[in-house]
């Protein structure tokens, strides 16, 4: 919950994710990103002969139209709170961590 509170972990544990980071991470790619596609597939006419069963699943294409819509919504939430997470928390630092791999902790040296 420190995440959220923008706490962000200092030292040794800065290197870990947390449960709200995982669990946001796991929420994207397990459940929005699964229904974005099914509903995306949903509102398309061609789907009905190879997948009827989806417009039973969604309750028809406008209802899989606001699903859809809805979730989009949630992506770009995600996008833009995950983007100024990474702007107050150390911008450089975060992102040489993700080309490189090398996280610098203060007070740590750079020597490798």
């Amino acid at each position: 919950m420190e995440h959220a509170r923008l706490r962000f972990p200092k030292g040794e544990e800065a290197r870990h994710y947390n449960v709200l980071q995982k669990l946001s991470y796991n929420l994207v790619i397990f459940l929005l990103g699964p229904v974005m596609v099914l509903t995306g597939l949903t509102m398309s006419p061609t789907m009905n002969a190879a997948a009827p069963w989806l417009l039973d699943i969604f309750g028809g294409r406008q209802s899989a139209r606001t699903i859809h819509f809805l979730v989009a919504l949630g992506l770009v939430a995600f996008v833009i709170i995950h983007v100024v997470a990474v702007l107050l928390s150390g911008a450089w630092n975060n992102l040489r961590s993700m080309l490189t791999g090398r996280y610098l902790i203060k007070g740590e040296r750079d020597d490798r």
